[in-house]
C-alpha cells in the first residue's frame, strides 16, 4: 500500500527572471493563486496526520520569489499560525532577496536552497537575465549568508564551465559557503575531452580537501563526495553474486519522481505530479497522479512504480555497464532525467554514469585517508 502524499513542491509560477542556458522549465504564463497554494498546504497537512509524519512543502518555480508578496509571505504566516510542525523550504536563484524578506524567511524557519553556479564569469555566462545581462551582481551572497549561514551552494556543471569546477569551489569556500552540491547537466552533448577535464578538476578538489584535513584547516564540504560514502562502503562489502539488492523491498526501489513515496508536486490547477520537473508540462500528463480537489489516483501511482526497477537499469551506452565498477550497485540516477533524455525511466544518461564513476573514485580516496 502506498503512503498518502504529505509533502512536495508547490510550483508557484513557471515564470523566471533568469534565462539559464540549461533550464528544463518551460516558461509559460501559468501561475498558482493563493487559494490553490493554501489548499495544497492543507492537503499535505491532512495526509501527514494520517501518515503520522510531518508535512513538508517547498516553494518552487520558475523563480518562486516572484510570488513572495502574493503567496509565500501570507502562506508562511498561515502555516505558522495554523499548524505545529511543518517543514517549509524554498529553492531560489537569489536575485530577489532583500534584508526584509530574508529576515522573514529566517524568522519563520523556512529553509533555503540557493542556485548559484560560481564566480562572476561562470554565473553571468550560465545564468543571465532575459536581457542577456549577467545575474552575479544581483545576488548579495554576504547578505544571504548572514541569515542562512548553512545554505548549500547548489551548482550545475555544464560543458562550458567544466574547466572551472575547482575555481568555483574555491570561490564558494572563500565566500563562506559550508557546502556545495554539484549536479551535472545530463542533457548536454558531452565530449570525451570534457569528461577528462571534469575528472582533473574533481581531483583538484580531492587534493584540496586532503590537504586541509592533514593540516587541520577548514574547507567547504563537497556534497557529491559525501553522498558517495555509502556506495563506497557497499562496494567493499558485496561479493560477486550481489546485484542491486538494496531497496528491492520498496516500491520503485525507493526512487523519487514516480509517486511511490510521500511526495507529490502540485501545479496551478491543483494537479499532483509525481515529480516537480513534470509540473505544468503538457507532454507529461502521464505523470499526473491526482488532484488535490478530486483525490489521488493510486492506480496511476502503481502504474508508474511498475515501470521502474533498478535491476533493469542500463546506461544509454549499454556496453559500458559490463566494465563499470558501479554496475552491481547502480540505481540509475534521476529517473525523470532518464525519461526526458532517453524516453525511458530505466536508461541512464551517459553523463550521469561517467560523473558517478568519477565521484566514487574520488570519494574512495578521501575514505582511505580517514582510515
Amino acid at each position: 500500500m502506498l503512503p498518502k502524499i504529505s509533502g512536495g513542491f508547490l510550483n508557484l509560477t513557471q515564470k523566471c527572471n533568469l534565462a539559464c542556458k540549461y533550464c528544463f522549465v518551460k516558461q509559460q504564463p501559468l501561475e498558482m493563486d493563493y487559494q490553490v497554494a493554501k489548499d495544497a498546504v492543507d492537503f499535505y497537512a491532512k495526509n501527514a496526520l494520517d501518515n503520522l509524519n510531518i508535512p513538508q512543502v517547498t516553494f518552487f518555480g520558475g523563480e518562486p520569489m516572484l510570488k513572495y508578496d502574493e503567496i509565500i509571505k501570507p502562506l508562511v504566516e498561515y502555516i505558522r499560525a495554523t499548524y505545529g510542525d511543518y517543514v517549509v523550504y524554498i529553492t531560489s536563484n537569489g536575485t530577489l532577496f532583500t534584508e526584509e524578506n530574508l529576515k522573514f524567511l529566517k524568522d519563520n524557519d523556512v529553509g533555503l536552497l540557493l542556485s548559484i553556479d560560481g564566480d562572476r564569469e561562470t554565473q553571468d555566462f550560465n545564468r543571465p537575465f532575459h536581457s542577456g545581462k549577467g545575474s552575479f551582481d544581483s545576488i548579495d551572497i554576504d547578505l544571504i549568508l548572514k541569515y542562512f549561514p548553512d545554505v548549500t551552494m547548489r551548482s550545475t556543471l555544464d560543458r562550458e564551465n567544466a574547466k572551472d569546477i575547482y575555481k568555483n569551489y574555491l570561490f564558494g569556500e572563500a565566500k563562506g559557503f559550508k557546502n556545495q552540491a554539484l549536479v551535472i547537466n545530463s542533457f548536454a552533448d558531452w565530449q570525451e575531452e570534457e569528461y577528462k577535464i571534469v575528472e582533473d578538476e574533481l581531483e583538484k578538489i580531492t587534493r584540496h580537501i586532503k590537504d586541509c584535513r592533514a593540516n587541520g584547516k577548514p574547507y567547504m564540504e563537497f556534497d557529491e563526495y559525501n553522498k558517495k560514502k555509502d556506495t563506497v562502503k557497499l562496494l567493499k562489502e558485496i561479493d560477486s553474486k550481489y546485484f542491486r539488492e538494496e531497496h528491492q523491498d520498496l516500491p520503485a526501489c525507493g526512487t523519487c519522481g514516480l509517486g511511490a513515496g510521500v511526495h507529490g508536486s502540485i501545479g496551478s490547477s491543483g494537479n499532483i505530479y509525481s515529480c516537480q520537473e513534470m509540473t505544468e508540462n503538457k507532454d507529461c500528463d502521464d505523470f499526473i497522479i491526482g488532484n488535490i480537489y478530486q483525490g489521488v489516483d493510486d492506480d496511476k501511482r502503481l502504474e508508474l512504480v511498475s515501470k521502474f526497477n533498478t535491476k533493469r537499469v542500463t546506461c544509454a551506452k549499454k556496453e559500458r555497464c559490463k566494465s563499470c565498477k558501479l554496475n552491481p550497485v547502480c540505481n540509475g540516477g534521476c529517473v525523470i532525467n532518464n525519461y526526458f533524455k532517453n524516453n525511458s525511466l530505466e536508461v541512464a544518461t551517459e553523463a550521469w554514469c561517467r560523473f558517478e564513476e568519477m565521484l566514487v573514485k574520488e570519494s574512495e580516496k578521501l575514505e582511505v585517508q580517514n582510515v
